[in-house]
């Protein structure tokens, strides 16, 4: 009862903020702030019709983990690099947000490239955790709409058989 009841809310909530998300993203060209939306719109469904969809709960919960860890590692190719005024250079690395990064402020772009190498990484911990929740509701939406086919594809092979 009490999973169930976390199960719902947690699906509600994500459903209600992937949807002010996607509003919100509408004049924003980039495919990250749609895809992080669609994620927590998906992600919220799948928790909401649970009991409706009837999938095995351990292998979902699996699938989704890995691919939420895959999907945040495989993020780190996605490079973003800036030089912010005269004297400034950023480098940050993830997707759909940007988690790890590293820059600096100097005399000069040249000297602010080397201090911010010299420097290393920070990693942002919250966006860290977002990414990882968004790759993990993708994962959840993919092996939900994949298992359903297969349960449909089955579904209408028996009476195939059965004649």
């Amino acid at each position: 009862m009490t999973s169930r009841i976390i199960r719902v809310t947690v699906g509600q909530l994500s459903l209600t903020l992937g949807m002010f998300w996607l509003v919100m993203s509408l004049t924003t060209p980039e495919p990250r702030h749609v895809s992080a939306g669609a994620a927590g719109v998906g992600g919220g469904l799948v928790l909401l019709l649970w009991r409706r969809i009837r999938l095995p709960v351990r292998p979902v919960l699996a699938g989704s983990v890995a691919i939420g860890l895959v999907g945040t590692v495989a993020g780190l190719i996605v490079r973003t690099v800036t030089v912010g005024g005269m004297f400034g250079w950023f480098e940050d690395r993830g997707w759909p947000f940007s988690w790890l990064g590293r820059g600096a402020l100097a005399d000069s772009v040249d000297e602010a490239r080397r201090q911010a190498l010299a420097g290393g990484w920070g990693v942002d911990l919250f966006r860290l955790a977002v990414d990882v929740v968004v790759w993990s509701y993708t994962g959840l939406v993919l092996i939900c709409v994949f298992g359903l086919a297969v349960r449909a594809r089955k579904a209408r092979r028996a009476p195939e058989r059965a004649e």
